[in-house]
Formats: structure tokens, C-alpha cells, sequence
């Protein structure tokens, strides 16, 4: 049986998209428009050439593979002193791995 409440359509069912016109407005049309701030002349950003240029810093050379190598192993071996681990790694002609064993050993 037919719903006593449902009108009756004569054809397909007409698309979501067209059975209305879509309103994309948040805003209360009625409502007025803000006033804008008014401006004090002065501008937030400084003029062109206003202020000295100033060239940024450089970042800090990466260490040499000797220097990484030796603060590695000061890391490793903070009781030994630095001129042993100095002296270590270069009897162990830099490489970090027989260092590393000698220091070790000690």
C-alpha cells in the first residue's frame, strides 16, 4: 500500500545534486562588513634597505674522518685521557676499529 503522507512522483527520482541550488555561504547577508583598522602609515615590514644586510651565518665545517674517529673514541673511553687516545690512533695509522681494540686492551 501507498504512504498516505509521501507525495506521488511521476517519473525518476530527481538527483541530490539538482534538487535545490546549494548555499555555500557561512555568513549572515543581513550582517554589515567590518570596518577595516585604519592604517598609522607605518608598515609592519621594514623598507627596502632600511636596515644593514646581514649575510647569515655559515653552519660549521663537518670534522675531519680523524676528528670523528677520535671523538668517538673519547666518547667510548671517557676515563682515558685524550692525548692517550690521541697517541693510540695514531699508532693505529687513524683507522677507528685497532684503535678501538687497543683501547680496549688497556
Amino acid at each position: 500500500m501507498a504512504d498516505p503522507e509521501k507525495p506521488k512522483v511521476n517519473g525518476p527520482p530527481e538527483s541530490p545534486t539538482t534538487a535545490r541550488e546549494l548555499d555555500f555561504d557561512d555568513e549572515d547577508l543581513s550582517a554589515s562588513p567590518k570596518p577595516a583598522k585604519p592604517t598609522t602609515g607605518s608598515s609592519p615590514l621594514p623598507a627596502y634597505g632600511a636596515q644593514e644586510d646581514v649575510a647569515p651565518l655559515q653552519p660549521p665545517r663537518p670534522l675531519s674522518p680523524r676528528q670523528q674517529s677520535e671523538n668517538t673514541l673519547r666518547e667510548a673511553f671517557p676515563s682515558i685521557d685524550a692525548a692517550v687516545v690521541k697517541a693510540v690512533l695514531t699508532a693505529s695509522g687513524g683507522q677507528l676499529e685497532p684503535a678501538f681494540h687497543a683501547l680496549l686492551g688497556k
